[in-house]
């Protein structure tokens, strides 16, 4: 349900998102513009950023044992409770203000987790006008282990290793940096609780979508989801749908960082962690702040576990353990983004909007095909459904809403 507080600029910016959305479900393809770097990129160095990174990927890989050594975190459960309570210790130790948001939803009573850093020294009015960058993941895990091999464990808990204790050891880590970095923008890191329980999806990231206010959509800049990002076999592809730019500037900081075996990078390696040739569809929490026009990214390893598929591998089974999961994967995807923040990837990033309107002013715009990977789709357990219906109905939902669009903009 839409909140009645948002402005008519939140309520556009809604419009064009679930427009744009349209276009990347139906099309499954990656809009992006030439396969130049983008224009932000030429002033920065990105080789001496590089040696400026802090990410300790052991750090985060002690956190996610931790975690997992806690139990399943299921919504309302005392490994939950703890977990939270760890978070906003260890947080408001740093410097972070934390908050804790409670929710019912599908009557599962979930609570986020909400940390803000704002540089120092500015009065009340400068920080309010503040850009804003939006860091999650989910910290609950799946309540059944549906896809397990083992028949008799199906209706088992998962301990969740990567598929929740990953992202949040990412984003603890830094949360420990973030305060260090002389950034010139607000962070939030969003521990969003209930993202997979049984046939229920994302009910933490959507309470969080629902109740923001105009003004705080239209300063948010970025939310960049990390999610399953702990695989020691680690792949990450394109993701749709996501803000075109974001994804290409993820690539283009994994390329900096020697995880692309197309380019050496500024450590003069290269390896095959970014598969920037493959594109694949996916619901996750990012999807709600998408829906409302905020430039959002899911960084998501699909594929769990060494030549697994998408959707495979120990992806909700009673094997989603500690020892899948590497420090080196975690650094990797931690330090993807801490370059982003000390570059202003994540900033300044358009809206579908303005990117719909250049590529109608640009005589050279292209439509890049990707190659999709032909395997069942999910989300949690059964979003293939989703997909389905989507795919059957969204070409004839693109064109009226494109009628819309124009008279709502004109």
């Amino acid at each position: 349900m839409l909140s009645p507080s948002r402005t008519q600029s939140g309520s556009k910016k809604r419009l064009i998102g679930v427009v744009f959305a349209c276009f990347l479900l139906a099309n499954v393809v990656s809009v992006s513009g030439n396969t130049d770097d983008p224009v932000w990129a030429d002033s920065v160095d990105f080789c001496q950023k590089t040696t400026e990174l802090q990410f300790n990927g052991t750090l985060a890989n002690q956190s996610v044992t931790w975690q997992t050594e806690l139990g399943p975190r299921l919504p309302g459960s005392n490994a939950s409770s703890l977990l939270r309570t760890s978070l906003s210790e260890n947080l408001t130790s740093l410097g972070w203000n934390v908050e804790f948001s409670s929710h019912i939803s599908h009557e599962i009573e979930l609570t986020n987790v909400i940390a803000t850093w704002k540089p120092q020294n500015l009065s009340q009015n400068e920080t309010d006008k503040l850009g804003r960058i939006v860091l999650s993941a989910h910290y609950d895990t799946r309540n059944v282990a549906n896809r397990d091999s083992n028949e008799s464990l199906r209706n088992t808990p998962i301990l969740g290793a990567n598929d929740g204790a990953s992202g949040v050891a990412a984003l603890i880590e830094l949360g420990r940096i973030i305060p260090s970095m002389n950034l010139d923008n607000e962070v939030m890191l969003l521990f969003s609780d209930a993202e997979d329980q049984g046939d229920n999806y994302t009910l933490g990231a959507k309470a969080w979508a629902d109740n923001l206010t105009g003004d705080e959509i239209n300063r948010t800049e970025s939310f960049i989801l990390l999610d399953m990002i702990g695989d020691s076999d680690l792949h990450l592809t394109k993701i749709s749908p996501s803000t075109p730019i974001l994804t290409q500037n993820m690539v283009l900081l994994g390329q900096k960082l020697g995880l692309s075996n197309q380019v050496d990078g500024c450590n003069g390696q290269r390896s095959d962690v970014i598969w920037s040739n493959q594109s694949l569809p996916v619901f996750d929490d990012h999807v709600h702040a998408f829906y409302l026009g905020i430039p959002s990214l899911d960084i998501i390893d699909l594929a769990y576990g060494e030549n697994a598929e998408p959707f495979e591998g120990y992806w909700h089974t009673t094997q989603d353990t500690a020892d899948k999961v590497s420090a080196e994967s975690l650094e990797s995807v931690g330090r993807i983004v801490e370059l982003g923040l000390l570059t202003g990837a994540w900033t300044s990033i358009d809206t579908p909007l303005e990117q719909l309107e250049k590529a109608s002013q640009s005589n050279d715009s292209e439509v890049e095909q990707h190659i999709i990977v032909d395997s069942e789709v999910e989300h949690g357990a059964d979003s293939s459904t989703l997909l389905a219906i989507l795919s059957s109905s969204v070409i004839a939902l693109s064109l009226v809403s494109l009628i819309l669009l124009k008279r709502f903009v004109d």
